[in-house]
């Protein structure tokens, strides 16, 4: 499977995941650095986290198949 493929199955069970905990998880909230915090929104934070840090790694990987494209058709 190309990388454009796995990016794209990856960002869809990422929002499955977060469908299922915005229906699935209550609002009920537990105590973070002095403040109060909902157990859904940490759960969408960490969710969104990984989504972020995979969306990153597929733009770098893009980027490093450029540029080893150039430099082998450079050479």
């Amino acid at each position: 499977m190309d990388q454009q493929k796995r990016f794209v199955v990856a960002m869809a069970l990422y929002a499955g995941l977060a469908l299922l905990v915005w229906f699935t998880m209550d609002g009920s909230s537990v105590a973070v650095g002095g403040g109060q915090i909902s157990v859904r929104g940490l759960t969408f934070a960490l969710l969104g986290f990984f989504a972020a840090r995979t969306a990153l790694h597929w733009k770098a990987e893009r980027i490093r198949a450029q540029k080893e494209s150039q430099e082998s058709s450079g050479s």
